[in-house]
């Protein structure tokens, strides 16, 4: 018979259980009644059981039953329950001496309880849902990094969803209930995959993953600073499934066949690991609880990660400090040249007179025909319009116009006309500075936000579209009137913008537009739970509408865009990964920024009608990954 490996083992598991005297007194009686195990085949064993804890304690327990490890699955089944959790609370354990450990804790670890949830797919070929994972620090996800590996995978030094077997990406989401008997759900859209661990026995099995906020969600998990020690008691808390790779009667004894629901395993510290990156518990799991939160008793805080173990021997967890190190490393933030100390020129604001923006003539809604008007679109009641002494708020520049929101002090909306014929290119020249016919408190500059933030300044109306004319003198005022804050937004370095920087071109090229002109809209999705750094409100998606004409009838031609490191199908989750780009109809936008555009722009829309509402209900959108996905075509 194969022998259980010594430490850690099922030996160590065992000694654990006996160094309590209230356990070994409570072991004791139930053998003495012969309540042990009521199987026949085992009946001798509570006869022996009982003989041997009468007497004292050997100094090396792990010995005893070393020749029979089915009697310790046996022991543990009546002391390491899985309690199901009802409401946030784990039910009452069936041993006095079990329940004596864990009762004073039982409401006190209602919120960290709550703060476990199962990870459920969609469009997953095999899989609704496939393992445990937990809040911590607001907004993240911890589970293991084979759970995440079962719907993520590395795309360079970022992670991406996995295709299914007809070619869809895979969903995920997390739900904080999936209690026995409880109807009711907690789901929250998994917006990101952060980062997986790379596959090596000496990196810990975890993956970071993150959560879309909303109202609802819990209290994030607390992780302990200092690491756990040798039988400390803990409690695991995770969706225990149905493991062929263990004994199925004792399975279906212990968990009397209910599988997947939150439970609540207490048990002890084995190992604590020093000097390793895992410690190892005694608490009872099976396949499901991968993921699951390890936590302290006494004060509700994360010790561990649970990642795996054999039902017969050990389990094992990846240790609080780990997790520590690896959060406060944040190693999926890009860097940033202040946190390398990389000196850089001192950033001095290109200073502008009121009378140098004199006489600019903005944007022009006939500019597609005098018969084919394309105004500009309203913002709703949702927006605070910044006033401006100028024609629907509009301040104008060179070739563009923007509206600005007095709240967010950023742009509502960038409108262009870009005329491809009239290009000219230019050498860049970076004169970033304030508009002076506003308020420097109206815009967010350098020294105020962006010198201080890791975000960079990211063009609404991008740099070469003004950059036209019937003189080179026209198209460098085009380009330096882009460099104005009004036009800048907030956007994480290394945002990789070229399909949705390219989309206006590709428009203007493509053979089903006529002529090289077109009008851009383009603008933030303003939500109410927008990311605040230094007071700021971050918008995490971003708009843009393109109205050209069509090459065959010559009447408008509106194709909608939207780029979003979030979600954009909040019922299901982020979907595609940090920073994609999506075709959708232009009802969608409107609904989303709260904008509306007129009725001859919203009718020339290339979703329309059955297509458009089919769209707009399911939030299933085209996702656009080259120029040839782009449909230009109402047929």
């Amino acid at each position: 018979m194969k022998k259980s490996p010594e430490l850690p083992g099922s030996t160590s598991r065992l000694a654990s259980v006996l160094r309590s005297p209230a356990m070994k007194d409570a072991i004791a009686t139930l053998a003495g009644n012969n309540d042990l195990t009521h199987d026949r085949m085992f009946e001798p064993v509570n006869a022996v059981v009982a003989e041997r804890l009468s007497k004292a304690l050997p100094k090396q327990p792990e010995t005893m039953f070393s020749d029979r490890p089915i009697t310790e699955a046996i022991i543990l089944e009546k002391t390491r329950p899985v309690l199901l959790v009802r409401d946030g609370k784990y039910d009452i354990a069936r041993l006095p001496a079990v329940e004596q450990e864990i009762s004073p804790f039982r409401s006190k670890l209602v919120p960290r309880i709550n703060a476990v949830g199962r990870i459920e797919l969609s469009d997953h070929d095999s899989m609704s849902w496939c393992g445990t994972g937990w809040l911590v620090a607001d907004d993240l996800i911890i589970t293991n990094r084979h759970v995440a590996e079962l719907f993520a995978q590395a795309d360079g030094r970022k992670f991406r969803y996995r295709l299914n077997q007809r070619g869809r990406y895979v969903g995920s989401r997390i739900d904080f209930r999936e209690e026995h008997k409880v109807p009711t759900s907690n789901e929250f859209g998994i917006g990101e995959i952060l980062w997986i661990a790379e596959s090596s026995d000496a990196a810990p099995d975890m993956a970071v993953l993150k959560v879309r906020r909303a109202e609802g969600l819990p209290e994030p998990l607390e992780i302990a600073t200092k690491d756990a020690v040798a039988g400390q008691w803990i409690g695991v808390v995770g969706y225990p499934a149905y493991d062929d790779r263990n004994d199925s009667s004792l399975m279906e004894r212990i968990f009397e066949n209910i599988f997947e629901v939150k439970r609540f395993a207490p048990g002890r510290v084995v190992n604590p690991g020093n000097g390793r990156w895992y410690l190892t518990h005694e608490a009872t799991t099976l396949g499901g609880n991968s993921g699951s939160a390890v936590l302290d008793l006494a004060s509700g805080k994360v010790l561990g990660l649970h990642f795996g173990g054999s039902f017969k021997e050990t389990n094992y967890a990846v240790k609080a400090s780990v997790i520590q190190k690896i959060i406060a490393r944040r190693s999926w933030v890009p860097v940033t040249r202040h946190e390398l100390a990389i000196e850089t020129e001192a950033f001095k604001d290109f200073k502008r007179t009121a009378a140098s923006m004199k006489d600019r003539a903005g944007y022009t809604s006939g500019f597609l025909g005098a018969d084919k008007s394309v105004p500009l679109p309203t913002p709703g009641t949702k927006h605070s319009v910044l006033p401006v002494d100028f024609e629907k708020n509009a301040l104008p520049y060179t070739h563009f116009s923007i509206v600005m929101s007095k709240t967010r002090r950023l742009a509502i909306v960038a409108a262009e006309n870009i005329d491809g014929a009239l290009k000219i290119k230019l050498k860049r020249k970076d004169k970033w500075g304030y508009d002076p016919r506003l308020t420097e408190k109206q815009q967010l500059g350098h020294h105020d936000f962006y010198g201080p933030q890791p975000f960079d300044k990211g063009h609404l109306v991008r740099r070469e579209n003004p950059g036209w004319g019937a003189t080179e003198a026209e198209a460098q005022l085009g380009e330096d009137d882009s460099f104005i804050y009004t036009n800048a937004a907030p956007q994480m370095p290394g945002l990789n913008q070229k399909t949705w920087l390219s989309l206006e071109n590709y428009v203007l090229d493509s053979t089903r537009t006529h002529g090289f002109k077109v009008c851009v809209f383009t603008g933030p999705v303003f939500r109410d739970d927008d990311p605040t750094y230094e007071d700021v409100q971050v918008p995490l998606e971003f708009w843009k509408v393109v109205v050209a004409l069509d090459a065959d009838t010559k009447e408008l031609l509106t194709s909608a865009y939207l780029l979003s490191q979030e979600s954009i199908m909040p019922t299901e989750g982020f979907r595609f990964g940090p920073f994609k780009t999506y075709q959708v109809p232009i009802t969608h936008i409107e609904k989303e920024a709260g904008i509306k555009f007129a009725k001859t722009v919203r009718e020339a829309d290339v979703f329309h009608g059955g297509t458009a509402e089919t769209l707009a209900t399911s939030l299933r959108f085209l996702e656009i990954e080259n120029p040839e996905d782009i449909v230009l075509s109402r047929k």
